[in-house]
C-alpha cells in the first residue's frame, strides 16, 4: 500500500505547480486573447482546467478526511483546504462565470488575477507543510 504522505506530496506538488502557472502565466494571458475568440476559448479553458483541478482538489480533501478518520485530524491543513475551497467558489468561480457571460473584460480579468493570489498563497503554504512533513526523520 502507498503511504498517505506519498499520495499527499504527489497531489500537493501537482496543485502547487498548477496554481503558480495559473497565477503567473494563464490568467495574465487572458489579457492577450482575441476579443472575438475569448468566450469560446475561455469556455474550453475552464472545462479542461476543471477536469484537471477538480479531481486533485477532491483527492486533497479526501486525504485529509482519511487522515482524520484513521489518525488525528490535522486541523491546520483542514483549515487551509477549507479556505482554498471558499476562495475558489466565492472569488474565482464568479469571475469565470462573468467572463463566460460578458466575454473579455479587463476589469474582471484583473479581479481574477488579484483574487487568485490568496489561493496561490494558501496552496503554497499547504505544499510547504507537506514538504516539511516529508523531510522529517521517521
Amino acid at each position: 500500500m502507498v503511504p498517505i504522505l506519498t499520495v499527499q506530496i504527489i497531489i500537493d506538488s501537482c496543485l502547487i505547480v498548477l496554481i503558480w502557472l495559473v497565477q503567473l502565466i494563464i490568467y495574465p494571458s487572458f489579457r492577450y486573447t482575441e476579443e472575438k475568440e475569448f468566450i469560446s476559448w475561455h469556455h474550453r479553458y475552464t472545462g479542461l482546467i476543471g477536469a484537471i483541478v477538480s479531481p486533485l482538489m477532491l483527492l486533497q480533501a479526501g486525504v485529509e478526511i482519511w487522515v482524520g478518520i484513521t489518525q488525528d485530524p490535522r486541523w491546520v491543513r483542514i483549515l487551509l483546504i477549507a479556505l482554498i475551497w471558499i476562495s475558489t467558489f466565492t472569488m474565482s468561480v464568479p469571475c469565470h462565470w462573468r467572463l463566460h457571460i460578458v466575454g473579455k473584460n479587463m476589469v474582471i480579468i484583473r479581479r481574477l488575477i488579484v483574487t487568485n493570489l490568496p489561493r496561490t498563497l494558501l496552496w503554497s503554504t499547504l505544499f510547504l507543510d507537506t514538504l516539511t512533513s516529508c523531510l522529517k526523520p521517521a
